[in-house]
């Protein structure tokens, strides 16, 4: 039985709660927010006890491993903390904010032996594994190009720590660039070559960008581009796979389209699923267990992190 701590009690937190307790060889042992109260909350109808600081709750408790749902700047002193006292992490996406983060969270995993695993969930989706098999069995032809459009509210009903860049790394990018990279390297495999960037925000005066561009070019002569934009306006979100024979698409992050050659697009039944949260955990388990796993591994976040740090230096 793994004994799981939480730390940080904000919206994703219910979702590795429930995982938690689904899952027969954890246990909830405790969980940890500044504000009180909500940890408090997040603990009903468990037996976890509730703590207001990571380090007492380290102290007082024998934890197998921990799940860190905080701000991005937080995320490597508190994996660095529990990685260095033997204790596996799951860190959720981004990894850190910049590779030297990332760099000193896998060091720190490397001196003790503890896990280290980052939350980047698109690949549990039925249609990014889908698309994946498509790719590696040719079934459109060869994989040409890639793009993604995503328009949203970016502004409304986010806390103050997301707006600031020094907090959160960046903003609509940082955000959804990092969801983008996870499902290009996941579904292709592909390394990149080169990344060209550009944003702005003329919305707000805070120090996040509000639109980002980016043009992405990968080995073996693939590329893709992707746009997002965070102001009020049309809402979108499509993801474009195209083929020698084809295009596989995929509407708002799950509901995906295939077209072949001069055909109609027509959807693919059976994916919208959920239990993205619950399948990771399944993984991380597997990960603790030392069986063979798909949880994404710390350099796999630190290459999702450096495509994003080369983007932000041209920003």
């Amino acid at each position: 039985m793994y004994k799981i701590g939480v730390v940080g009690a904000g919206k994703i937190a219910s979702a590795h709660k429930r995982a938690i307790l689904e899952h027969e060889q954890c246990r909830l042992v405790a969980i940890c927010d500044t504000v009180q109260e909500k940890a408090e909350k997040l603990a009903e109808s468990t037996d976890a006890r509730v703590y207001d600081n990571y380090e007492t709750m380290q102290e007082r408790e024998e934890l197998d491993a921990v799940i860190l749902n905080l701000p991005h700047f937080l995320h490597e002193k508190a994996s660095v903390y529990f990685l260095d006292r033997g204790i596996s992490v799951l860190v959720e996406k981004p990894m850190a904010i910049t590779t030297a983060e990332c760099d000193a969270m896998i060091a720190a995993a490397k001196r003790t032996g503890a896990k280290l695993a980052v939350g980047h969930v698109q690949r549990y989706h039925k249609c990014y594994r889908i698309v994946k098999r498509m790719i590696e069995n040719k079934q459109l032809g060869r994989l040409c190009g890639i793009r993604e459009v995503r328009n949203v509210d970016y502004f409304t009903n986010r806390p103050a720590w997301f707006l600031d860049k020094a907090l959160a790394g960046g903003g609509i990018l940082m955000n959804f660039g990092a969801h983008t990279m996870d499902k290009v390297f996941y579904t292709t495999g592909l390394k990149v070559k080169d990344v060209f960037a550009s944003g702005n925000n003329f919305l707000t005066d805070d120090s996040v960008e509000a639109i980002a561009q980016l043009l992405v070019t990968f080995e073996g002569g693939v590329s893709g581009t992707f746009c997002y934009c965070g102001c009020k306006g049309a809402r979108e979100y499509r993801t474009d796979f195209y083929f020698t024979g084809g295009t596989a698409q995929i509407r708002d992050g799950w509901d995906l389209w295939v077209c072949e050659a001069g055909g109609e697009f027509t959807r693919v039944e059976g994916c919208n699923d959920s239990g993205l949260i619950e399948a990771q955990m399944v993984e991380f388990v597997k990960l603790l267990s030392g069986e063979e796993n798909e949880m994404v591994t710390p350099e796999y976040g630190l290459e999702v992190i450096s495509v994003l740090e080369r983007a932000f230096a041209q920003i």
